[in-house]
């Protein structure tokens, strides 16, 4: 998001190639609000920055109508909009006296386009090309979209790469651009980023990890089930969540070894490229076995829920009572 908002920034610049930003302002953000930056000498700052507590849309609003002293504008970022009939009444307030030298970007995830259209206010940003739809990306898009962002970190991310990364990561956009950002920095000075590199980084991912834990049932060592385990609950994951993340996808394996393959992506909505790791899983498992498997995570569902014994423990017992099968 941040390497989004720069490239904003470098688009907006006026003829003689000033940033239209003196000061950036970012609200809601998770640091308390602080002062300007500025430089300590003479010259007024390149570049002052402020972030803000959570703050109503009116008063960020509001901000607006302090220019920034220096420069052609400024540039205001308001995160985690929550849209509804007030939200849209402010925002049609202040479009009818927009504040000059001053653009402002409204953030809301999930938010659809389509719906934005059926409000008067909506129809008036869509109509005046100022409401702008981010849909996930998918399958190649989504590859491309990687392998793109991995060249503007001056890397080369190879194919298995892309599809690795995404296969741990997950669609998240987000997500992704910050795992090629730590990949790029531990590559070093290697320019390709491979399917290697990508597995070596990625193992403190909460996806890949679950994934893994999944991967390791297929194996006859417990090791890798009580590592993997341990990974996650270094990561912060609860025990009931881990157990539920490990019954869903027990049930997607059962589905593909009952040839209902094709129903995992219109029903539950998994791209294709979660379809294929998940069908290589399945095929280390015989019905009977993820049958079993789900059957004993009901019953550690029911120990977490009315025993006095350690969560982990149950978890870490059934792990080593499940296996390849």
């Amino acid at each position: 998001m941040d390497r989004a908002l720069a490239r904003l920034e470098e688009g907006l610049r006026d003829e003689q190639g000033e940033p239209p930003v003196k000061g950036i302002f970012y609200a809601p953000a998770p640091r308390q609000r602080a002062g300007s930056v500025e430089d300590e000498g003479e010259e007024p700052p390149a570049r002052a920055g402020r972030e803000s507590q959570e703050l109503a849309l009116g008063d960020f609003l509001t901000e607006s109508r302090t220019a920034s002293l220096w420069g052609p504008g400024q540039l205001l970022v308001m995160r985690r909009l929550t849209l509804n009939a007030a939200v849209l009444e402010t925002i049609k307030t202040y479009l009818d006296h927009p504040a000059p030298r001053t653009w402002v970007v409204l953030l809301a995830e999930g938010a659809k386009k389509g719906d934005l259209g059926k409000n008067p206010v909506g129809a008036r940003l869509q109509k005046e090309e100022a409401a702008l739809g981010f849909p996930r990306l998918k399958d190649e898009k989504l590859i491309q979209w990687v392998t793109q962002e991995a060249k503007t970190l001056g890397k080369s991310l190879t194919m298995a790469g892309a599809q690795r990364l995404v296969e741990i990561v997950g669609d998240n956009l987000a997500d992704l651009s910050q795992e090629l950002e730590k990949l790029a920095l531990y590559a070093g000075a290697e320019t390709t980023l491979t399917p290697n590199l990508v597995n070596q980084l990625s193992t403190h991912s909460r996806t890949y990890n679950i994934f893994a834990l999944v991967e390791a049932l297929g194996e006859a060592s417990p090791h890798k089930r009580l590592t993997a385990l341990a990974n996650l609950l270094d990561l912060g994951e609860k025990e009931p969540k881990i157990l539920v993340m490990l019954a869903k996808q027990l049930r997607f394996l059962i589905l593909i070894k009952e040839d209902a393959a094709a129903s995992l992506g219109p029903q539950f909505k998994l791209p294709q490229w979660k379809i294929g790791p998940l069908t290589q899983q399945a095929a280390r498992f015989s019905k009977a076995a993820l049958r079993s498997h789900l059957f004993l995570l009901h019953q550690i569902d029911q120990q977490l829920k009315t025993s006095v014994g350690s969560p982990r423990l149950w978890l870490e017992w059934a792990l080593l009572k499940m296996g390849p099968g």
